[in-house]
């Protein structure tokens, strides 16, 4: 195996890992009742049990994809896309702020800066590895 190949399978990996907080917020916020809400959504626990099948293919697929190269390209495509729109939201509630809500806590505006800084940089990382891949 060589080192391009090396790096792909650890990029593939850390994608999945990238997935898991979204997961477990999700997760943990089902296993105690608290609330989840952006903007006017007050995401039910229908709407968790959604969000924890999106994230668990999108884990499913990046850990694939460390194997399996056919996986890859709609693994970093989708992981890119979706990382893209979250930090797309982030952005969108720093300039026209409104309610979010995890855990029953108010996720304040330094809160989706970070998120922001983290997950679209990502975002793009993963276009750039589906388009070189």
């Amino acid at each position: 195996m060589n080192l391009r190949e090396s790096w792909l399978r650890v990029f593939f990996a850390l994608a999945a890992c990238s997935w898991m907080p979204h997961w477990s917020c999700h997760y943990y916020r089902l296993e105690t009742g608290s609330s989840f809400v952006v903007g006017t959504w007050d995401f039910s626990s229908y709407d968790s049990v959604v969000a924890l099948s999106i994230y668990s293919i999108l884990i499913g697929a990046n850990l694939v994809a460390v194997v399996r190269l056919q996986m890859r390209l709609p693994a970093a495509i989708s992981s890119g896309l979706l990382h893209l729109a979250i930090g797309a939201l982030h952005v969108y509630r720093l300039v026209f702020p409104f309610r979010f809500e995890v855990f029953g806590y108010t996720w304040s505006q330094q809160a989706s800066l970070r998120e922001a800084i983290i997950v679209i940089p990502f975002g793009v990382l993963c276009l750039w590895i589906a388009r070189h891949k």
